[in-house]
């Protein structure tokens, strides 16, 4: 009956891709390399992941994990074993059933679950075993479950797939590929074809959304005000916060009260209001943030004079950085009377050049977190060498045991406890400044209806609410 099955879903699929049904086209500029979860890289590889691969749980449209493949699942009182059950009848496009096999498969191939010792009870339930107790550990179990043996076997850009929308057809020109097509048989969704098409650079994307190619693409700045028939969804991707970074390694920058002064004349709102919304200190618009504290210190009349005192900022050199990080130097230069000078480095080996060598004072950058408050890996002071991710070499003692109580706790409102404290300290040392989460502009046109507003952490959170959007006929 598998076979059959298979075979049934795999004929409805390639009928959907190639007949002129209604579909959604996106434009990308790039070239993908792989779909599979642990491989994805790029914004669109990691969308298409997420949209073919299920998970053990998921993040609903709000932001909260909820369960996906999983049954049941418990944790024991010590908080180092996690047991978890699959929903029974759950299939691969390739009709094979997920078992248990496919979860400790997935485990060893997955960096963030390599460590973990998985043992399989039976074919549908799967221990783990935490070396330590770890209490965003429910979150790593998000990541896409593949089946055994794919990553040596399967075909990265056409695997076998779970999730409602699979790989239908992929078309190329030479070995550049055009287009990848997405289909889905469910009844959920109104728009059945999603289909992505590569381009070479923006300048053709552009030209491709003039002349009605594409039906959508994103972009990270408000680009497109010559471009008609499309709206843009602005969303904020709070996974990403920008912020200047001191380097506390740097003799010059060890004065917390210089660091409060510098911070203490910068508008963030101001600054920030058309390249996204305000981060609230280093744990940000979550349940978890402190709201007690004053995320934005900026104090109009305050004035000093540092005469004498030089300061260096290294910046992507992308326009969008660039000018802040001018626009905030000027400010530094009037009210302090500090000598800054802007120092453009290139975007494609700034972190290699400049972050993983600690090689600076001051940058401009974006980072990365995690929807868990945990943020150990970007703050604990056994993360400050290269190449971790404690950039700006912060390492104070309140912080650590914080930090390493909060990965620690499972009742959340200890744990609130813990990273309110871990706020604070950061709040009272001023290590950044922290600045945005930035929007994306997601360009739909105006022939699709549906498009919602939505919690976005992540570029791929655009696709949360597809199965609501529809196209609305143009005859």
């Amino acid at each position: 009956m598998n076979i059959i099955r298979s075979i049934l879903l795999y004929a409805q699929s390639l009928l959907l891709a190639v007949l002129p049904t209604t579909g959604y086209v996106e434009g990308v500029v790039g070239q993908p390399q792989s779909f599979l979860p642990s491989q994805a890289q790029s914004n669109i590889e990691r969308t298409i992941s997420s949209l073919i691969y299920r998970g053990i749980f998921k993040y609903d449209i709000y932001g909260a994990i909820v369960p996906d493949l999983a049954d049941t699942w418990s944790i024991s009182e010590d908080g180092l074993v996690y047991t978890i059950k699959l929903k029974d009848n759950q299939y691969w496009s390739n009709g094979k059933k997920i078992t248990a096999d496919d979860l400790i498969y997935t485990s060893y191939t997955s960096p963030d679950l390599a460590y973990i010792s998985t043992d399989k009870i039976d074919d549908l339930t799967v221990r783990f075993t935490l070396p330590n107790k770890y209490a965003p550990f429910l979150s790593l179990l998000v990541v896409g479950i593949v089946p055994v043996d794919h990553e040596e076997k399967g075909n990265p850009l056409n695997p076998v797939s779970s999730n409602d929308f699979r790989v239908a057809q992929i078309e190329r020109s030479g070995e550049y590929i055009d287009r990848v097509t997405l289909v889905t048989t469910s009844d959920e969704y109104l728009i059945k074809k999603l289909t992505f098409r590569f381009y070479p650079n923006t300048e053709e994307l552009m030209t491709a959304a003039k002349l009605g190619e594409i039906d959508g693409f994103v972009s990270e700045n408000a680009c497109c005000g010559d471009i008609e028939n499309f709206t843009d969804y602005r969303y904020p991707v709070q996974g990403v916060y920008h912020s200047l970074y001191f380097n506390l390694r740097n003799e010059k920058l060890t004065d917390v009260e210089l660091r409060r002064k510098m911070e203490k004349v910068v508008s963030v709102e101001d600054l920030v209001a058309d390249r996204g919304i305000p981060v609230q200190g280093p744990i940000s618009r979550s349940f978890f943030t402190d709201k007690s504290l004053v995320f934005d210190n900026y104090d109009k009349d305050f004035r000093d004079d540092l005469e004498g005192l030089e300061i260096e900022i290294k910046v992507p050199d992308e326009k969008i950085h660039t000018n802040l990080a001018e626009t905030i130097a000027g400010i530094w230069r009037d009210k302090l009377n500090l000598k800054v000078s802007i120092k453009k480095e290139n975007p494609e080996t700034f972190v290699s050049d400049i972050i993983e060598t600690r090689d600076f004072e001051m940058i401009l950058y974006g980072q990365e977190i995690g929807r868990d408050p945990d943020r150990y890996v970007v703050w604990h002071s056994t993360q400050k060498e290269a190449p971790n991710l404690n950039i700006s070499g912060f390492e104070q003692i309140r912080a650590d045991r914080a930090l390493e109580e909060g990965r620690n706790e499972l009742n959340n409102a200890e744990r609130v406890k813990h990273y309110n404290e871990f706020q604070r300290v950061i709040d009272e040392q001023v290590p950044a400044i922290f600045l945005y989460h930035p929007y994306i502009h997601h360009y739909v046109s105006k022939y699709i209806s549906g498009v919602g507003q939505k919690y976005t952490f992540t570029y791929r959170d655009r696709f949360l609410d597809f199965n609501n959007w529809k196209k609305v006929s143009t005859n």
